[in-house]
């Protein structure tokens, strides 16, 4: 018998034999509901509306990444020997 926690009972583990037990609890209680009226709802309410209202895909980033693309310095020699040492680090000997 375990002693010394409230609200514990023992229980046999099935298939134990004798002398074997473990503690079995209540489970926690459920969370608070939450209060829709609360101003944390409503600034959540308005960030989504926000960011629905945006557009799917930005003309003046797509224009940037087709300028990188075309120049053949990009991306830089350095970060492309950076990822190939995190590359050939990472794989098993």
């Amino acid at each position: 018998m375990i002693s010394g926690i409230s609200g514990s009972s023992t229980t046999p583990l099935a298939g134990s034999g004798s002398g074997v037990t473990r503690a079995s609890t209540p489970p926690p209680p459920p969370p608070p509901a939450a209060d829709v009226s609360s101003p944390a709802i409503s600034q959540q309410a308005a960030f989504t509306a926000q960011v629905a209202a945006q557009p799917t895909v930005r003309p003046d980033q797509v224009d940037r990444a087709k300028q990188l693309l075309s120049s053949p310095n990009y991306p830089p020699r350095a970060i492309l020997e950076a990822v190939a040492k995190l590359i050939s680090d990472s794989r098993p000997e």
